[in-house]
């Protein structure tokens, strides 16, 4: 096992800490600001220089809208805490039976908020101060001093978010210009792709067009003038995204006489994205005989996206009118309908008070970490909970040993704070290198960050004591135990249901595309392949935590089917309207609302009505050649649905 697992690890590790574009400017960002927030923190002696210096990396983002948003959230949320410590200390300062009651309730308030509300985060971060505060108490019983770190505590946030800010507004990434980068990037990747014939490993990248989406919001949050693009640059994120969506099924043996042409004119928009001139026509493509009825439709659909796409880019620069923007509500919809928002509240709640009883009772108050443990790990399922408990045990563990050599053996020999900045600023940097991977591993660079600057900066002189990082680690490690008994013996959800829950999504929004092609069908779909890939992953984390739930594949679609439905619902979706075939779109969207009905139970799919295919043919023999291909099309679905179904048996 170690022979074939080692190379994996180190695979994930290089691709993970790659270089990539602006990933460089974003650890400089970091790292810089870190140092500058310490400098501040040492001079004016202020308190908890450690949890500044970690702010920095909560709040920072790729980009400066993201950081400023973050930073906005931040300072309400730390400003409404510190009032609500305030008033909590009037109530249960001297009354520890009354204040565990309230800090199980701030948790449990604060944790079903993050779940429901559309200002969750704001939420969590309130509940979090809030019950980090309380906690105070147990150390400084008197109650000025007590007032007095708690207004600190307003200050200690109130800089590093207010340094950061400024940073990222002054040399901050440009989410606009990260979006056309990122845009440019894959285009760049599609047209390599088409030029070799390569297509299989271009599926994997549809994630990275959904941020597109993600991005493009960030940009007009910034430059409010964008929202009159909001339709057009939502369509071409859409047309880059089921571009790579169709990829399974493109014949692997393509014609060079239709490949070159697309790789052409991919690598045209990839050129005017970073500011060249507009894309040249993409010539109208004939059926090659060379191609199958079924190739050919999938060559058909991808022509008429790839022409849509170059069409909507050359169109952008032009003026469009002012769309109104949307709201979003204030809950989501199952916010009071739904049980697990409750359970999950009541989870973390319920890990937290034990966590804090525990550590009181073995009077123990530098494992005081357990408590944030159990609020920055709980996530939905226990497989993502035990990822992001496996990503921060592992990074204190190497930011605490990183520290303890820095204080052991430069630590002693530093005599000026120019030393210590220089200490900081690459500690910072390693974490930052770290956390800006993506999400199956950032989390553990910010643990790194957060270990070591409580091990370096444990006052505001240099200093050789090794208590305090291993007390962090105990802590963590004591809150990584708790949340794990609980989220997997009480209302236990496995990553399985999430994947199942998100292949049910997936299929009821190709079913949509199949009833009406609305804006953003597309894009839903392909968020719910990507989550129930990613879920997949996470589930490996649950090890034989939970009962065998193991997607089987008698019982679920395996997901390279589901990707292939997907693919063939989008060739269908880029075939004109297609009257005769009505009857086949009503059986296959019936077909797949059904099927995501049985996915969420685990019931097995059932194979569609045979009639349905019979029908068709019987279309395809009288229909002209020339008119098949929207035929063909479906046809090409229900003969994946069929294969799907097959597969499970």
């Amino acid at each position: 096992m170690a022979t074939t697992d080692q190379p994996a690890l180190f695979a994930f590790l290089r691709a993970e800490l790659a270089p990539r574009p602006g990933r460089i400017g974003q650890v400089f960002r970091i790292a810089v600001t870190c140092t500058v927030v310490v400098v501040i923190g040492q001079i004016f002696q202020v308190p908890l220089t450690p949890y500044m210096a970690y702010a920095v990396f909560l709040v920072s983002g790729s980009e400066a809208a993201s950081t400023l948003m973050v930073g906005l959230v931040a300072a309400l949320a730390f400003t409404l805490a510190v009032g609500l410590s305030l008033l909590f200390y009037v109530l249960d300062a001297s009354e520890p039976a009354l204040r565990i009651p309230l800090m199980a309730l701030s948790t449990f308030a604060g944790m079903y908020l993050v779940r429901v509300m559309t200002l969750g985060p704001v939420m969590f971060l309130a509940s979090f101060v809030l019950v980090l505060s309380q906690t105070l108490i147990d150390e400084i019983p008197n109650l000025e001093a007590l007032t007095h770190t708690v207004l600190w505590l307003w200050v200690v946030v109130m800089i590093p978010v207010m340094a950061t800010i400024l940073v990222n507004l002054l040399a901050g990434e440009d989410p606009g210009r990260l979006a056309r980068r990122s845009a440019h990037d894959l285009l760049k990747a599609l047209a390599d792709a088409l030029r070799h014939g390569d297509f299989p490993g271009l599926a994997a990248r549809r994630e990275e067009a959904v941020t597109l989406m993600e991005m493009r919001q960030k940009a007009a949050f910034l430059k409010p003038g964008l929202h009159g693009r909001d339709a057009l640059d939502s369509m071409l994120i859409e047309t880059v995204a089921e571009l790579l969506a169709l990829c399974p099924l493109l014949p692997q043996q393509m014609p060079a006489a239709i490949r070159l042409p697309w790789a052409a004119v991919a690598e045209d928009c990839a050129i005017f994205l970073s500011g060249g001139p507009p894309p040249k026509p993409l010539a109208s493509t004939s059926p090659t005989p060379d191609l199958t009825p079924d190739a050919t439709a999938v060559v058909t659909a991808f022509h008429t996206a790839m022409m849509r796409l170059r069409d909507g880019l050359s169109r952008r620069d032009s003026r469009h009118a002012a769309v109104p923007k949307q709201r979003k509500p204030l809950f989501v919809r199952d916010a009071f309908s739904n049980p697990s928002h409750a359970r999950f509240a009541l989870k973390t709640a319920l890990a937290a008070m034990v966590c804090y009883i525990a550590y009181n009772l073995v009077d123990w108050p530098g494992i005081d970490t357990a408590i944030t443990t159990c609020f920055f790990v709980a996530l939905g399922s226990l497989g993502e909970t035990m990822h992001k408990l496996t990503l921060r045990l592992s990074g204190a563990i190497l930011g605490g040993l990183l520290g303890g050599i820095c204080v052991v053996f430069i630590l002693p020999h530093m005599t000026d704070i120019g030393q210590l900045s220089l200490l900081i600023l690459g500690g910072a940097a390693l974490g930052a290198w770290v956390s800006t991977s993506s999400a199956r591993l950032s989390y553990a660079g910010m643990q790194l960050a957060f270990a070591f600057f409580l091990t370096v900066l444990q006052g505001y002189a240099p200093s050789t004591d090794l208590t305090i990082p291993r007390d962090r680690i105990a802590g963590i490690l004591l809150g990584n135990v708790v949340m794990s008994l609980v989220f997997s013996l009480l209302w236990p959800v496995s990553a399985t249901d999430r994947v199942r829950a998100s292949v049910a999504e997936a299929l009821r929004a190709l079913a949509g595309l199949l009833s009406s092609a609305t804006p953003g069908t597309r894009l839903a779909a392909i968020r719910a392949l990507g989550a129930a890939h990613r879920f997949t992953g996470l589930a490996m984390f649950e090890l034989d935590t939970l009962p065998k739930r193991a997607l089987r594949r008698h019982d679920v679609l395996t997901l390279a089917s589901l990707d292939r439905i997907a693919a063939a619902t989008f060739t269908i979706a880029e075939q004109a309207a297609s009257p005769a075939a009505e009857p086949a779109d009503a059986a296959a969207a019936g077909w797949l609302v059904a099927s995501a009905d049985r996915v969420m139970t685990g019931a097995p799919v059932q194979p569609p009505p045979p009639q349905t295919a019979a029908d068709l043919e019987g279309l395809l023999a009288v229909t002209p050649a020339d008119d098949r291909i929207p035929l063909q099309a479906r046809k090409l679905l229900l003969q994946q649905i069929a294969l799907a179904t097959d597969a499970r048996s």
